[in-house]
C-alpha cells in the first residue's frame, strides 16, 4: 500500500464539516440576524474549517497543528454552533483532526540514510 503525499482524508472530512456547520445558517440568510450568536459563531467556526482543509491540501507538513487546531473546533462546535451543526459536524471535524493527526508524510518513513566515516 503506497501512501499519498497529502491527507486527502482529513482535507475532505473538515470540508465537508465546515459545509455542513454552514449550511443551516445559510438556508435563509435573511434570519441570520434573528439566529445571532449561535448563526454568526457557526459561519465562523466553519471558515475556520474549512481553512484547515485548504491548509492540510497546501501544506500537508502543518498537519500535525492543523489536525489540533481541527480538533478544538469542532469541539467548540458543539456548545457554539447548533450542537455542532446537530452532531454531524463536530463529528466530521472531530475524524479529519484526528486522521490530520495521525497522518505522516511519506519521507518520515523513508529509512534514514547511512552515514559514512
Amino acid at each position: 500500500m503506497t501512501r499519498r503525499p497529502r491527507p486527502v482524508g482529513a482535507s475532505l472530512l473538515l470540508g465537508c464539516a465546515g459545509l455542513e456547520l454552514a449550511t443551516f445558517p445559510l438556508l435563509r440568510p435573511t434570519l441570520l440576524g434573528v439566529q445571532g450568536l449561535s448563526g454568526t459563531a457557526a459561519l465562523l467556526l466553519a471558515a475556520a474549517l474549512i481553512g484547515c482543509a485548504w491548509q492540510l491540501w497546501t501544506r500537508p507538513a502543518t498537519a500535525a497543528r492543523t489536525g489540533t487546531a481541527a480538533v478544538l473546533l469542532g469541539l467548540l462546535s458543539y456548545p457554539l454552533a447548533n450542537l455542532g451543526g446537530f452532531l454531524i459536524g463536530m463529528l466530521l471535524a472531530l475524524t479529519g483532526g484526528s486522521l490530520a493527526l495521525a497522518w505522516r508524510s511519506t519521507e518520515d518513513d523513508a529509512p534514514p540514510a547511512p552515514s559514512r566515516g
